[in-house]
């Protein structure tokens, strides 16, 4: 997975505003952390494999 992969659906799920906060909080890593793998276009295999996983079986509830 690609970062523009990654940014595209967390826009889908999230909306433009706020979404890399709320994906961040979900995957449970800081939001830096998120913006850097998306810049760098290094998405580690285990978080695409749930963004992968939500996109067939849906997100996991709001851990907040």
């Amino acid at each position: 997975m690609s970062g523009d992969e990654l940014r595209a659906q967390g826009i889908a799920w999230f909306g433009a505003r706020g979404w890399q906060t709320k994906l961040a909080a979900r995957l449970g890593i800081e939001r830096s952390t998120l913006w850097r793998m998306i810049q760098n276009d290094a998405v580690p295999g285990p978080v695409a494999a749930a963004v992968r996983c939500w996109q067939t079986h849906g997100l996991p509830p709001d851990p907040a």
